[in-house]
């Protein structure tokens, strides 16, 4: 709400008296990367402006034509040079003397070697991670994913560092705080299907939309279904004839940046198990689910241990006729709805974002 907002502005503003301490991003986006690292950093840079912050972002030259919203910032992004030695001289020569209050990194990339040759001029280091699987210099680590666990950091990251573990600190968009208590009781009231959104990512690579909307034509049913895609989408031109020939109970949003709204809506979605889950798990939207990067099937296992997915299994394995009969399923038992619903809701509030703008307040 906005008395929480309003706090966290003053708890940043009264840290820093001198000017407008500057946040710098370090992510990739594309084709095939996806767009996750930047919709999840740009979340945090959103309420960091909010609260006060200046947010300059280091970014891949496909960054800027995969994420709309970079396109439209782009004076506030430097492009990468191709070798990874020449990141850290042209960051520094991209913000100058006064260097950044903290340097936010999210690239599976990049380990300590790059953020020991970043401490020249950033302040603090902040890391988004989901692999654990390198060792970073960092004063703080932020993996939101149920099923990690600190001890997986171990031996992987300085002793003074602080660790933000699990989806309590989920960076999602103010909107779906905002929006969860009606989804919620949306949910609660009524357990039947008649709302569909298939969203698998910005770019889908894997084009998992065409075999859920195969799916969808073969059930034939008057559900609504909505699809959303970005407009870098390899598969985007076939999707568009999918969504055609489905009727008019199907539309294809291109872009779309009402991700809340269109979630709150629905009673059932259709993804993968990136940062989206924790925006369905926030909303209480259940959802046929896919594993559809490695660094998804931790995500995947502790969400379907918690009951709060139904799982469809590793990408390359997923056919139209295995989400048919998924889907069948639920509309034959309407009641597992419900529960799936319940489950993920307790599992994500939508207000990690701001318990991270609150550790990097507080000097830690």
């Amino acid at each position: 709400g906005r008395p929480e907002e309003i706090d966290a502005g003053e708890l940043i503003l009264t840290i820093s008296q001198q000017g407008l301490p500057l946040a710098f991003f370090r992510f990739d986006a594309g084709p095939q990367i996806g767009g996750g690292h930047a919709m999840r950093c740009l979340t945090l840079a959103d309420l960091l402006e909010t609260a006060g912050w200046e947010c300059r972002f280091a970014v891949n030259a496909e960054a800027l034509e995969t994420v709309g919203t970079l396109s439209q910032i782009s004076d506030k992004c430097v492009v990468m040079p191709d070798h990874i030695d020449g990141e850290a001289p042209a960051m520094a020569a991209f913000i100058g003397d006064e260097g950044c209050r903290v340097l936010i990194v999210d690239h599976y990339g990049r380990d300590q070697t790059f953020e020991m040759q970043c401490r020249g001029f950033a302040e603090r280091i902040l890391v988004l991670d989901d692999l654990a699987d390198r060792a970073h210099d960092c004063d703080i680590l932020l993996d939101q994913n149920l099923g990690r666990r600190p001890e997986d950091y171990a031996s992987k990251i300085p002793n003074n560092c602080k660790l933000l573990i699990g989806p309590e600190y989920a960076l999602l968009k103010r909107d779906f705080a905002m929006l969860r208590e009606a989804a919620l009781s949306r949910h609660r009231k009524s357990n039947q299907v008649q709302s569909i959104l298939v969203a698998f990512g910005l770019t889908d690579p894997d084009n998992l939309t065409g075999r859920a909307l195969d799916a969808l034509l073969e059930i034939g049913s008057e559900i609504e279904i909505v699809v959303v895609l970005g407009g870098g989408a390899p598969h985007l031109s076939d999707i568009e004839s999918a969504v055609e020939a489905l009727g008019p109970n199907a539309r294809l949003l291109i872009d779309a940046e009402n991700m809340a709204e269109l979630m709150a809506q629905a009673d059932l979605g259709f993804g993968a198990c990136g940062t989206t889950s924790w925006e369905r798990c926030c909303l209480g939207l259940p959802a046929l689910a896919t594993v559809a990067a490695d660094n998804q099937s931790i995500i995947c296992t502790a969400l379907e241990d918690a009951d709060a997915i139904v799982p469809l299994g590793w990408h390359e394995d997923v056919t139209s006729a295995s989400i048919a009969e998924a889907l069948q399923t639920i509309l034959d038992k309407p009641e597992r709805l419900g529960q799936i619903s319940s489950a993920a809701a307790t599992i994500c509030d939508g207000k990690g974002a701001m318990r991270v703008l609150e550790a990097l307040g507080d000097g830690g």
